[in-house]
């Protein structure tokens, strides 16, 4: 700095004439003014600096939809052998605030304080301010940018495959295929309800009220479960919280007698294991849909915990569930669920 007491106050052009290092003649054209004041602010705010740590350093929020409230944590840290007095927390800019924010605090060397500051936009439009941290035991103020963009609302629901055909299928068999919705918009959505249009087909793994966050997906199943022979057709419909256009899944299928000739080439046989010396017997239960309803197959209490399912359906899904019978009459929950599917031939 001793190069700079020695030169006219002539702007930035007796700046370049400096014999000084380039940092600090940058500092110097950028903080300069009509006063020779401007590079002692820069010693100042590296004094600041060296004493509160701000992590981090610049705060951007982004895209954040005009309406709703985004908010990140500064951690301020006391860098310094001695205490610190913080006496102003201030927040400037359109949109941005500093709710929880109560001074005047004291920072002990080594504590930090984090503060939770808000950016909640009033209009699709980027934005820009500050945090401002001011202490007695700082010669100068420090300034953390903040910036933020306003987004318009646009919720939206994708769904694929939008179409489905599950083909020939036996009667009274059970087929599930796979199906992803995903919310590609910039908020949240709830599923408002779900409409099936025919009785032989069926959902599993979504429900009124599941909610999707921006960008996330849902897998669930759609199932085919046709009563009697011929050509099978709905339309499955899913509304959303945000007043959307429902989301649409064709689906189709057909039945037909002849594919259930193959049945008796078919059969399911369960094992399992159970360590409770106390059972008298077992009850096994099948299913045609996930989670149920079960019904039980077996009349009577099984002495060994193997069971072969003879009726059972060419191109079937079934799900099979076993309790255990203590002495007296006690039945335990249902076991774990097994899934099977059934061969078309």
């Amino acid at each position: 700095m001793r190069g700079i007491h020695s030169q006219p106050l002539l702007g930035v052009f007796a700046s370049r004439r400096l014999s000084t290092s380039s940092v600090i003649v940058l500092a110097c054209i950028i903080t300069f003014t009509a006063a020779f004041s401007g590079c002692a602010s820069v010693s100042a705010d590296r004094t600041a600096a060296e004493k509160l740590s701000v992590v981090p350093s610049v705060i951007d929020f982004k895209g954040v939809v005009v309406g709703q409230k985004n908010s990140q944590t500064v951690k301020v840290t006391n860098s310094s052998s001695d205490s610190i007095s913080l006496k102003s927390l201030h927040v400037s800019g359109t949109g941005f605030s500093l709710p929880s924010a109560k001074v005047p605090v004291v920072l002990a060397p080594g504590s930090h304080l984090s503060l939770s500051i808000v950016f909640n936009p009033p209009a699709a439009e980027d934005e820009s301010g500050a945090l401002v941290i001011a202490s007695t035991d700082l010669k100068s103020p420090i300034g953390i940018p903040l910036s933020g963009a306003g987004e318009k609302a646009a919720p939206k629901l994708t769904i694929s495959p939008t179409s489905l055909n599950f083909g020939a299928r036996a009667i009274k068999s059970s087929t599930s295929q796979s199906v992803v919705l995903t919310n590609t918009g910039n908020l949240a959505l709830s599923i408002s309800s779900i409409s099936v249009a025919s009785p032989e087909f069926s959902v599993s793994g979504i429900s009124k009220g599941v909610s999707l966050s921006p960008n996330q997906k849902l897998e669930f199943q759609v199932w085919f479960h046709p009563t009697a022979g011929g050509k099978a057709s709905a339309t499955i419909s899913l509304d959303s919280s945000a007043g959307l256009a429902p989301v649409k899944l064709a689906v189709a299928g057909s039945a037909s007698t002849s594919i259930s000739s193959a049945s008796a080439l078919h059969s399911v046989t369960l094992d399992w294991i159970n360590r409770s010396s106390s059972t008298m017997g077992y009850h096994v239960y099948r299913g045609e849909a996930q989670g149920g309803p079960f019904e039980r197959l077996t009349g009577t209490l099984l002495e060994t915990a193997s069971y072969k399912d003879t009726n059972v359906v060419a191109g079937g899904h079934y799900f099979y569930v076993v309790t255990a019978v203590a002495e007296g009459g006690p039945e335990s929950p249902y076991s774990n669920e097994v899934a099977v599917e059934i061969p078309n031939n």
